[in-house]
């Protein structure tokens, strides 16, 4: 992949990155979506799941908005084996050298222009991440979408 340096450069928001992610509870490696800065040393990136029952079951239980939770359908840009599903609701910041260094972290493919305009309005939509967050990464979106 280079180094950390050239990693940040080639960044790209709707860029998917697979890798293991240690905050979740499964041992699994998952697909994330990147949508931004938080600052120089930290990423915003949406852990996505194809575990669509048990997303559906979250949000009904917190009365979530549905349209913060937006279908990635599989393709052979994104290389997703199947759909896979991004709630908006959720967009930690990830150290950088956390990622590069320990996470085995491999680019993955890109989302879709509709996609990341869904993944867009999900955000915008969102109650439970603070205006700042939502401000920050929506200002990093492409302006023409």
């Amino acid at each position: 992949m280079g180094t950390i340096e050239e990693f940040i450069d080639q960044l790209s928001i709707g860029d998917i990155y697979w890798f293991e992610n240690p905050t979740i509870s499964s041992p699994d490696p998952h697909p994330h979506i990147y949508v931004g800065k938080e600052d120089e040393n930290h990423l915003f990136l949406i852990c996505c799941t194809s575990n669509f029952e048990g997303r559906l079951r979250h949000f009904e239980i917190n009365e979530l908005p549905f349209e913060t939770l937006v279908r990635v359908k599989e393709s052979t840009e994104n290389k997703l084996t199947r759909d896979t599903y991004v709630d908006c609701n959720e967009i930690p910041p990830y150290d950088v050298s956390d990622l590069f260094y320990d996470y085995k972290l491999q680019y993955w493919g890109k989302i879709s222009e509709a996609e990341l305009l869904q993944i867009r309005d999900g955000i915008s939509l969102s109650e439970l991440l603070e205006a700042e967050t939502i401000e920050r990464v929506l200002s990093q979106f492409p302006k023409d979408l």
